[in-house]
Order: structure tokens, then C-alpha cells, then sequence
């Protein structure tokens, strides 16, 4: 605080509306809330349409489609 009025370094004090330990993001902390699928759901290929369920520590978009060979999603 350079000026010992509570602004800081750019400018930004108590007015700027986030609380001490609050994120500008919403509060949602490391990673800003990105929602990972867990370990249930199906894999599908975006191309031909075929359905597999997902394996747990195998991500969908590393698994090829068996029957056109295409990089799978999670669905």
C-alpha cells in the first residue's frame, strides 16, 4: 500500500467488490470450476456414433473407435 489508504498497488480496495480470499472468478479456486466427466458416463465416437462405456483411468479422447478408427469423445 503506498499511499496507506487501503488501495494497494493498482488501485483496487475495498470498493472493488471481492473480499479478502475471494477469486475474481466466482470463488471457484484452482482451475476455475472446469467439470472433469468422473468416472461413469460412455464413450462416443464423434464420426460413425458408436457407444462404449468409459474405463476408469483410460480418457475417452485417447481410446480409438473400433469399427472406424476415429478418437473418441466423452459423452
Amino acid at each position: 500500500m503506498p499511499k496507506g489508504d487501503g488501495t494497494g498497488p493498482n488501485g483496487m480496495g475495498s470498493k472493488s467488490g471481492f473480499g479478502k480470499g475471494q477469486a475474481p472468478q466466482g470463488g471457484r479456486g484452482r482451475m476455475s470450476g472446469s467439470v472433469s466427466g468422473g468416472p461413469s458416463g460412455n464413450c462416443v465416437c464423434p464420426n460413425c456414433g458408436h457407444n462404449e462405456s468409459h474405463l476408469r483411468g483410460q480418457p475417452c479422447n485417447q481410446r480409438q473407435c473400433p469399427k472406424c478408427s476415429t478418437m473418441m469423445t466423452r459423452n
